[in-house]
């Protein structure tokens, strides 16, 4: 009976255990969904910063080229009003010289008329009167041709005076389009300013936050470093070929395709001082090497942190892991299990996995 009861008992704790574990992992997973989210959404809007610093570079060309053209536009203009004004200024003065030499021909012709009226008044003989009529005959005829070749350019006055107006109005349009072209001109090119100004906050931007990496990757080896010394002994005589000799071959510590490899850049001029290896999240997370753990905390900037000691001055870190399995000075075997995969600050499942011979980054995938 009293076995009955304590199996129930367990059963009943065993359940409870289970229910509030269940609780606590479906509280993690919303937790890690969440912060996946917002961090995606960061992520995300990075990208499109980089996508519209693009777009702002080929907005300015288009305006560069753009200007150019009204340029050209304007040039062409300025020049076209530049000949029609020629074309009018010839024309006025065409039409003022022929309307002078007209009156001019007509006082002439008036005043001979004139002269010979008061000259035949006078005692000439038959003779002479008939030689001088001839001679103001033909001189008249001659004044007369001249008139009428001037009354002839006089009837193009008319229309002279029309392609004169005309060319006006043109010369008036002109100005006016001119005018638009520099108003455009200097719209572009205060678009063009705006975008500059833009392209240049983002450009501070990217600065700033590869300035914020560069402090934030030099804090965590600051810190990974005074943990390894404060809980390690670095022995002078040891080199990496006999570290590698003795420690044999490495595992990798999750199943998975290496997307940041040693010193890769990420985020533009921060190199990683460790890979990445993408995985699925809740995978379990396996020790490289047999070792002593020395370190399992929270490091800002990799989640929690699991080092272990594997000796011979070599330190594998272990970074993004959700939860561990292993507690410090504990000792543990290659493969063994100690702790499951969480999220990167950039919010996927990828396994920070760094090594350290003297205290120095080396390249994990030397030791596979």
């Amino acid at each position: 009976m009293k076995i009955t009861v304590m199996k129930k008992t367990a059963i009943f704790f065993l359940g409870l255990s289970f229910i509030t574990y269940g609780s606590s992992v479906d509280a993690m997973k919303e937790q890690i969904k969440k912060l996946d989210s917002e961090i995606k959404a960061k992520n995300q809007r990075i990208e499109n910063i980089d996508i519209e610093k693009k777009t702002i570079t080929q907005q300015i060309e288009d305006i560069k080229k753009d200007i150019e053209a009204i340029e050209r536009d304007k040039d062409k203009i300025e020049l076209e009003i530049e000949v029609v004004s020629k074309n009018i200024d010839y024309g006025e003065k065409n039409m003022t010289l022929s309307s002078n030499e007209l009156q001019r021909k007509k006082a002439e012709f008036d005043a001979k008329i004139i002269a010979w009226s008061r000259k035949t008044q006078g005692h000439q003989d038959f003779e002479e009167d008939s030689i001088l009529k001839k001679q103001f005959a033909r001189v008249l005829y001659e004044d007369l041709n001249r008139m009428t070749k001037i009354k002839d350019i006089q009837t193009d006055i008319a229309t002279v005076k029309a392609n004169i107006e005309k060319e006006k109005r043109k010369l008036s349009s002109l100005k006016s389009q001119l005018n638009a072209k520099k108003v455009q001109i200097a719209k572009k090119q205060e678009e063009q300013n705006e975008l500059i100004k833009k392209l240049n906050l983002e450009k501070t931007t990217h600065i700033k936050t590869i300035s914020h990496l560069e402090k934030e990757k030099q804090r965590i080896e600051k810190e990974i470093e005074d943990i390894i010394k404060k809980r390690t002994v670095i022995s002078k005589d040891v080199d990496f070929n006999k570290a590698q000799a003795n420690l044999g071959k490495a595992l990798k510590p999750v199943q998975g395709n290496i997307t940041v490899r040693f010193k890769q850049q990420k985020a533009k001029s921060v190199m990683s001082n460790g890979i990445e290896i993408s995985s699925n999240l809740g995978n379990r997370v396996r020790a490289s090497m047999k070792g002593k753990v020395i370190y399992v905390d929270k490091l800002q900037g990799l989640g929690k942190v699991i080092m272990i000691d594997y000796g011979y001055n070599t330190i594998g870190v272990y970074g993004n892991v959700i939860s561990a399995r292993v507690k410090v000075n504990q000792r543990v075997e290659a493969n063994e299990p100690i702790g499951i995969l969480g999220l990167s600050t950039e919010g996927k499942p990828n396994l920070y996995y760094e090594v350290r011979f003297n205290l120095k980054p080396i390249n994990p995938e030397l030791m596979f």
